[in-house]
């Protein structure tokens, strides 16, 4: 009959008891040597095993803590500049308007006031301007009408034909008096 592994009988560790005479071995001096010297490399990368794990864990710990104090992310961040940069273009524009208008510094209230209203919201800092310093009278019209001619005097120019010259044209080519009359250069009295 078999014995099953429960009923085989355990056995007993050996039991470590001083070497004796003819248990020792005698090894060469250089090859002890090179024993020693990989027992030594191997606690050495040991040690450094144990001191690369030490710090990977750090830095999981400094991983997690950072987490944990809020570092915004960078959808974050790219907002955050977003708006940044959009109050600067709006400062600069602002200040180029109010270097354009210099009566604005004075209302710079009553003109965020008129931009806040409904019907002027969303409107250009630019046109906001004008439109509120027109509104206010404020504005100076630089369009005064129709410029005023420059052409010169409004007076045919004589000839320098004689009576009996405009006569003769007149008899001889008549196209060309007409056309001459038409254009006042010749004048009839």
């Amino acid at each position: 009959m078999e014995k099953k592994p429960e009923e085989l009988e355990p056995q007993n560790p050996p039991v470590e008891s001083a070497p004796k005479a003819d248990d020792v071995v005698t090894i060469p001096k250089a090859e002890l040597d090179d024993i020693k010297h990989k027992a030594e490399v191997s606690s050495q990368n040991f040690e450094r095993l144990k001191k690369a794990e030490q710090d990977n864990a750090e830095l999981e710990q400094a991983l997690e803590a950072l987490k944990d104090n809020d570092v915004p992310s960078e959808d974050e961040r790219v907002k955050k500049l977003e708006t940044e940069l959009k109050d600067v273009q709006g400062e600069l524009a602002k200040s180029k308007v109010l270097d354009k208008y210099p009566v604005l510094k004075d209302l710079q209230g009553e003109l965020d006031a008129f931009r806040a209203d409904p019907e002027n919201k969303g409107m250009n800092l630019q046109t906001a301007a004008k439109a509120f310093l027109t509104e206010k009278g404020l504005l100076e019209p630089t369009r005064k009408g129709v410029e005023k001619g420059s052409g010169g005097p409004r007076q045919a120019l004589s000839t320098g034909m004689s009576d009996s010259d405009i006569k003769n044209l007149r008899e001889t080519n008549y196209k060309k008096y007409r056309e001459m009359v038409i254009k006042g250069q010749i004048k009839t009295s």
